[in-house]
């Protein structure tokens, strides 16, 4: 047996993105922040440390989402965790002209399954989305 979950709870970094592939399917994008705090044993201060997650939602339920995906919203997110490679175009200089050359580059994200949208106070919302339950013509 194998399992990989994700589960984040966290502010957004930025206004969500949809974008559509080229088969029509809509693709939401957007960061959520998480902090961990610890008390250093040596100098006896708080420190804290803010970890960035790159989240993609794939499907129209999401999508209608994104309006309510701002800059600071208070979420939970829940998904696989996806490590991936692409190739990217980046631009080298030389001398008074650019050349252009292909690299590997990697992202990690959380491919969501689940968005919810908390309320600061409450820590509970009625706003999220879930794809819908799979018919059992698709067995």
């Amino acid at each position: 047996m194998y399992l990989n979950e994700q589960t984040i709870l966290g502010f957004t970094g930025r206004q969500a993105e949809v974008t559509q592939l080229k088969n029509g399917t809509q693709v939401t994008k957007f960061s959520v922040a998480t902090k961990i705090s610890w008390k250093d044993k040596e100098s006896d201060d708080w420190k804290e440390r803010t970890q960035w997650h790159n989240v993609v939602a794939y499907g129209d339920t999401f999508a209608k989402l994104a309006d309510r995906l701002v800059k600071g919203a208070y979420v939970l997110v829940q998904g696989e965790h996806i490590t991936r490679q692409y190739d990217k175009t980046i631009q080298i200089p030389n001398g008074k002209k650019k050349s252009e050359q292909v690299i590997k580059a990697t992202a990690v994200e959380l491919k969501a399954d689940t968005i919810k949208l908390l309320d600061r106070a409450s820590n509970a919302s009625d706003d999220s989305a879930e794809p819908p339950p799979p018919s059992d013509d698709n067995y």
